[in-house]
């Protein structure tokens, strides 16, 4: 990345509040990954002179070898699925013991993601930590974004995009005011959060239809008049077939993250799923049921925290960039949405005697855990779409 070039940067209003707790945290950032050292951490790990650390750097840390790049010239070892590292209090000992300087750059990054989209440094959060995702699902205000200075390392780019802004000729030169739209869409609060789902199907059917027929210069235009109102949605994901994979997941594989399999555990019992007479069209009912109530109940009194999950998701991810068409990229969004739906109505199901309801601290186990299982490993998501 040239040092000379002039960057904007644009960050949430939640990440400045954002702070590590720890021995707090309900799970750990080190387990189950491969930890990756990039090259210029990993010298200054070979010139420590901290005796017990220089010891455990030489039988924890694994040299790549003939695979080193810059961005990862080492791994860390795990132990009982945790980093070599990680204290029994939850705290790392390369920080403790030799201050943040010595993180490697994805912990020093961890949970804060960056990306690059032309001239603009865009900072966001991943869900997959716990504290980070109570920070962006519990704001009842509706997210929103402003410029900033330098806030950490941005050694570590996710997403490195870069745009025809001046002279645009394909869909992809319109980001901006397409991503802008489609985030105004999901936050009118006038309606309910699945017809804004279909608001921005809409916009993303209708630019991907002005793409194919060679109309890209006629996007600017629909999408500054588009509101959406009149537009009825025409996708909708198979809850019923989503069960049905859910149910087999858990018998086939074993999955990485105890927080998940509890959750996914619930889910089954609240549908049914865990008796022996249980059929997959009797769990499918249940559902229905569970949808008209604990599930609209939940949208009415906390609809925000679904609203900031898909802002969070199109802003973290690009959106529509990650798709070959605006529509496929709304598509995917739809599945993610779908599946934390079905996984949240069977939660709040198998809640005790009592009213069924989804409580606020389930819909950030799940999603958190969700994220954790599911974007960090293609495998497990693929056994929705195959």
């Amino acid at each position: 990345m040239p040092e000379q070039k002039q960057y904007k940067r644009i960050v949430p209003s939640y990440i400045k509040d954002f702070k590590c707790i720890g021995g707090k945290c309900e799970d750990t950032c080190c387990a189950g990954w491969s930890i990756e050292v990039d090259a210029g951490t990993y010298d200054k790990y070979k010139k420590v002179e901290h005796a017990e650390l220089k010891n455990r750097f030489s039988q924890d840390i694994v040299d790549c070898k003939q695979k080193a790049t810059k961005a990862c010239a080492a791994q860390i070892k795990l132990k009982d699925n945790r980093c070599a590292f990680l204290s029994q209090d939850g705290w790392c000992d390369i920080y403790s013991g030799l201050g943040e300087s010595y993180l490697s750059h994805t912990c020093g990054l961890y949970p804060r993601t960056l990306n690059r989209i032309h001239n603009t440094m865009e900072y966001s959060m991943t869900f997959s930590c716990p504290e980070a995702a109570r920070q962006i699902l519990l704001q009842e205000k509706p997210i929103t974004f402003s410029l900033s200075e330098k806030l950490f390392n941005e050694s570590t780019i996710s997403a490195d995009v870069d745009l025809n802004i001046e002279n645009p000729k394909e869909w992809q030169d319109y980001f901006f005011i397409i991503r802008d739209k489609a985030i105004g869409l999901l936050q009118n609060r006038n309606f309910y959060l699945e017809e804004r789902l279909t608001h921005v199907e809409g916009l993303m059917l209708g630019i991907t239809e002005l793409a194919l027929k060679g109309k890209t210069k006629q996007i600017p235009g629909f999408v500054q008049k588009y509101t959406g109102e009149n537009f009825k949605g025409e996708r909708e994901v198979d809850a019923g077939i989503l069960i049905e994979r859910m149910y087999f997941l858990q018998q086939d594989m074993e999955l990485p993250s105890e927080r998940y399999a509890e959750c996914l555990d619930q889910v089954l019992e609240g549908l049914g799923l865990t008796k022996e007479t249980a059929t997959l069209q009797q769990a499918y009912k249940t559902y229905l049921k569970g949808e008209r109530s604990c599930y609209k109940d939940f949208l009415e009194q906390k609809g925000h925290i679904l609203e900031n999950y898909l802002v969070n998701y199109i802003y973290e991810r690009c959106i529509p960039l990650d798709g070959a068409t605006p529509i496929e990229s709304y598509e995917w969004m739809l599945l993610y949405y779908t599946l934390i739906k079905v996984h949240l109505i069977g939660m709040g199901l198998a809640t005790p005697a009592g009213r069924k309801v989804i409580k606020e601290e389930q819909a950030i186990k799940l999603i958190q855990s969700f994220t954790k299982t599911y974007d960090h490993n293609d495998g497990y998501l693929s056994y929705f779409t195959d």
